[in-house]
């Protein structure tokens, strides 16, 4: 299964913390959305796209790359950190990709360090090593569907 995963990070890299674990579980390529042309995901079988959360969405470099990309019938999965550990308007992502016929097959979310003016202290540090070992398992678990 080659695999594919695409991701956006700004703040302190948290997401690409996640993309860079998950891609050497899967021994998946691993891009920065503004390095990567829609045309390539041909090559590949399962895509991953990932994100910091920012105004309760994924970074709209994604949503960009979504609309640019052809129709295909590609297996997805998303993934995200954020200040609240929560997947917000998780549903803004998953209709683009299903209008464009993709099958989500799987999501993973967890905390990213985010203190603006000293809120959120205690999501400092995050993702830590728990959230790490929980991506690497996710990232396992599709590994193993793919089998």
């Amino acid at each position: 299964m080659k695999t594919l995963i695409i991701y956006k990070s700004v703040h302190r890299k948290n997401t690409e913390k996640l993309a860079k674990v998950m891609a050497e579980v899967m021994n998946a390529d691993v891009a920065k959305v503004e390095d990567v042309r829609p045309e390539v995901l041909e090559g590949y079988d399962l895509i991953g796209f990932g994100s910091g959360i920012y105004a309760s969405k994924l970074h709209n470099k994604l949503f960009k790359f979504i609309r640019k990309m052809p129709a295909t019938d590609k297996k997805v999965f998303i993934f995200c950190t954020s200040g609240s550990g929560e997947f917000k308007k998780k549903q803004l992502i998953t209709e683009k990709l299903e209008l464009k016929g993709c099958t989500i097959v799987a999501e993973f979310n967890c905390s990213g360090e985010f203190s603006p003016l000293g809120f959120n202290l205690d999501k400092k540090g995050h993702p830590d090593e728990n959230d790490l070992k929980r991506a690497r398992q996710f990232a396992q678990g599709l590994v193993d569907l793919q089998q």
